[in-house]
C-alpha cells in the first residue's frame, strides 16, 4: 500500500481524534489559527489550550479498508493514519 504525508492539527484540543489534515504544516498552521480566531470570538473568556499539530504518515486505503470505512466499522483515522509525530504547537 501506498503511503504519503500529510498534517493535521487538533480541531478540540487536547482532543487528537478530531483532527483537520492539510498537505503542508503551513496549510494546517493557518487553519489553526483560523480555527483559534473563531473560537476566541464565540467564546472570548475561555482559555484555549495549544493546538498540536503532526506530521502523518497515512496509508492509501485499499477497497477492503475503504469497505470498512464507508460502513463505518472503522474509522479513517484509525484505518489509514500509520504513526504521528508532534511538529508544532499553535498557541496564538
Amino acid at each position: 500500500m501506498q503511503e504519503v504525508s500529510l498534517y493535521a492539527y487538533q480541531i478540540s484540543p487536547p482532543n487528537d481524534h478530531l483532527l483537520y489534515f492539510g498537505e503542508t504544516l503551513e496549510e494546517c498552521q493557518a487553519a489553526a489559527l483560523e480555527e483559534r480566531r473563531e473560537i476566541k470570538e464565540s467564546e472570548p473568556d475561555d482559555e484555549l489550550q495549544a493546538m498540536a499539530i503532526y506530521r502523518c504518515s497515512v496509508r492509501i486505503p485499499d477497497q477492503q479498508t475503504l469497505l470498512r470505512i464507508l460502513n463505518e466499522e472503522t474509522s479513517p483515522i484509525e484505518a489509514c493514519v500509520v504513526e504521528r509525530k508532534l511538529v508544532a504547537l499553535v498557541t496564538e
